[in-house]
């Protein structure tokens, strides 16, 4: 694999699986003193439309988001785990495989926490027993905004697998979220001794994110789209302002976003009958050809012992 020096590297990375803990393990790898995890989660560098017309400053930005100094580096961006351009990008990039570490959820509770996040942001309206029955086969489409895909996200071994293919198996480590709950010492050590650290002996607690509905759904995208520059007016201002306005303008609109207001919400549990026809329909063959991989039980999650 050829190495283009340009792009900075990190030497881990958060692929997924996405509502599945991605953001308490970031948090949780931050506080061992020789890792420096970017301070701003799903950066998404490596998959961007962008990535082979990068100038000199969107690499520094990038680099900027990492402790000088300290020995591991790594970032959580959880389209990683679907989008070919990764795994492209990644092997055309580096020498020598960075480590990739999976932190994976029943895959049941992870489609049901996928569509009520989809629920609170505004971007779904449908029930979710409708969109079980219709939902299940579709073909999986990368995506540059909030994706739908709630099965096909759950397809734990299709994804990895193509991870084993390009980096080899030495290379990639799994935990859940289950264990990562009820074990948290333990498992975060596990990754320590995964990426050769020195495990520690205590790790504050660190609250995952919490399902919650956002006001004003319309008006938040329409915001959150124009600082991302996905809105067709946006091309205007291109003509009629200069890059550091537009820059200002985004980092304006970015600070609202982050500022929004949402309040908590809690759903209903997803009846049996449904949580049925999602294992048949193919988690749990899927679940069985990911045990065969890791040699693995996967005994905390119920639904597929």
């Amino acid at each position: 694999m050829g190495e283009l020096i340009k792009h900075f590297k990190p030497d881990l990375f958060i692929p997924g699986a996405a509502k599945s803990g991605t953001t308490s393990l970031h948090d949780l790898l931050n506080e061992h003193p020789e890792i420096s995890m970017s301070s701003i989660k799903e950066p998404g560098y490596w998959k961007n439309k962008k990535f082979n017309n990068f100038c000199e400053q969107d690499i520094l930005n990038y680099e900027n988001l990492f402790e000088k100094k300290i020995k591991i580096k790594g970032e959580s961006s959880t389209a990683y785990m679907y989008h070919d351009s990764f795994l492209k990008n990644i092997k055309e990039n580096y020498k020598i495989p960075p480590k990739f570490i999976f932190i994976l959820r029943n895959p049941i509770d992870r489609y049901v926490s996928h569509f009520y996040w989809m629920k609170g942001l505004g971007l779904e309206k449908d029930d979710i027993k409708n969109v079980i029955n219709r939902e299940s086969h579709t073909n999986f489409i990368e995506y540059d905004y909030y994706p739908k895909h709630y099965f096909q996200f759950g397809l734990y071994s299709k994804w990895i697998q193509r991870f084993i293919d390009n980096f080899g198996h030495k290379n990639i480590k799994l935990i859940t979220l289950e264990n990562l709950v009820s074990n948290r010492i333990d498992t975060v050590n596990s990754c320590f001794d995964f990426l050769g650290l020195k495990k520690i002996k205590s790790i504050p607690e660190k609250s995952s994110n919490k399902t919650t509905k956002i006001r004003y759904s319309c008006i938040y995208h329409f915001v959150r789209k124009s600082s991302i520059g996905k809105m067709n007016y946006t091309k205007i201002g291109k003509i009629f302002l200069s890059k550091k306005s537009i820059n200002g303008i985004k980092n304006k609109l970015k600070e609202i976003i982050i500022n929004w207001k949402t309040e908590e919400f809690k759903y209903e549990p997803l009846q049996s009958e449904y949580r049925n026809y999602l294992k048949d329909s193919g988690y749990n063959s899927d679940v069985k050809k990911l045990k065969d991989i890791f040699n693995y039980s996967f005994k905390e999650w119920k639904d597929f012992n």
